[in-house]
């Protein structure tokens, strides 16, 4: 079995990724293959902006689709540093390589938030699930 999901990356049930630099307190975010499946087509992006202050499971970010908008919801506490704004360009860079284009990243507030993420096999197991 080909290994689907990176196994250096947290997972939340709402198909979103987490890349982590525990020294730094940084956090790199995307989202998952399952969720660019869903989405499909994306027509454009409402990203938070740098220096956003974010809450764990509270919207940050739409994604604009032909028939609806996704309401995406942050996966961590804190602060957004930076914007991928190749992304913003041109949205469909999502569906081509979830895991190679990021959307933002951030500097989070609480360790103990981590680990309410799932790892790679939790998340693997999760999918399974649905």
């Amino acid at each position: 079995m080909i290994e689907e999901h990176p196994k250096d990356l947290k997972y939340t049930q709402h198909h979103v990724w987490v890349k982590t630099e525990p020294r730094k307190r940084i956090a790199r975010i995307g989202v998952t293959p399952e969720l660019a499946d869903k989405l499909t087509e994306i027509l454009g992006l409402d990203m938070p902006m740098e220096g956003d202050e974010l809450e764990m499971d509270a919207p940050c970010l739409h994604i604009h689709r032909p028939t609806s908008i996704y309401e995406m919801l942050s996966p961590l506490s804190g602060r957004v540093t930076a914007v991928n704004r190749d992304v913003m360009d041109s949205p469909n860079l999502i569906a081509l390589g979830p895991y190679k284009h990021w959307l933002f990243c951030m500097e989070y507030d609480e360790d103990d938030e981590l680990d309410m993420l799932f790892n790679a096999q939790q998340y693997t197991t999760y999918l399974d699930s649905l």
